[in-house]
């Protein structure tokens, strides 16, 4: 696995919006004295999360360990049927900063009747470093989602928002998916500002202008807890 310092760390607000519409949220985005403007083409986001037998993952982030990793496998567009360019991403988390350190994966398919027996194959298939095989013996499918996102960048380019919408997630048997019956939150909006790890100080005009609280908000843990209950 690359060293994670060569993606370069970055800081990231969560903001978890359920009593505003999403247009709403949008327009104060748009609205702010950082001048943000939309940049590339809305997208929807598809994962599954990757996590041990035991949900160590799982547990590590509601416990809010400060170093953690969380493995996921991402592509855009529709969530059934071929997906050509996954990527398996390792999300690193060390304190209030975190990095991804990405690998491109096989092509594989994801219809009903899924199973880890798909995605061993599909890890197979791939070109992968030693040692990134073998993080990936230990963990198994265990939750997907999926949701729409809008991305902005400061007039300055020093600061980024997306806002992410629509989100949807599914249970995921390890022998037969059959992806019916998903667990939704369509009242919800998580926008999220990022910016670099060198970045000395937070533009107060930025944060003081939203009216929306910075939460604790993983789309794991609560992917997680929507399909189990």
């Amino acid at each position: 696995m690359a060293d994670a310092s060569e993606n370069g760390f970055r800081f990231e607000r969560k903001y978890h919006i359920t009593d505003v519409p999403f247009g709403e949220v949008e327009h104060w985005v748009r609205q702010s004295p950082a001048g943000f403007r939309e940049i590339h083409s809305t997208r929807t986001i598809n994962n599954i999360y990757l996590d041990t037998p035991g949900l160590d993952s799982y547990f590590e982030n509601v416990g809010g360990l400060a170093e953690r990793t969380k493995l996921r496998i991402r592509w855009y567009g529709a969530l059934l049927g071929p997906i050509a360019k996954p990527v398996l991403e390792f999300k690193i988390k060390r304190g209030m900063v975190g990095t991804k350190d990405s690998h491109p994966l096989a092509p594989f398919r994801l219809e009903p009747g899924f199973s880890i027996a798909d995605l061993e194959k599909a890890v197979r298939d791939s070109v992968l470093p030693p040692d990134v095989r073998a993080a990936l013996e230990d963990v198994e499918p265990a939750m997907i989602n999926r949701y729409h996102r809008k991305y902005f960048l400061s007039a300055d380019g020093t600061y980024r928002v997306t806002l992410d919408w629509g989100l949807e997630f599914y249970r995921v048997d390890r022998h037969d998916t059959r992806f019916t019956c998903p667990n939704r939150l369509p009242d919800s909006t998580v926008m999220e500002l990022k910016y670099a790890g060198e970045v000395a100080e937070l533009d107060e005009r930025i944060t003081n202008f939203f009216p929306f609280r910075v939460t604790r908000m993983s789309k794991y843990v609560t992917g997680m807890e929507a399909v189990e209950g």
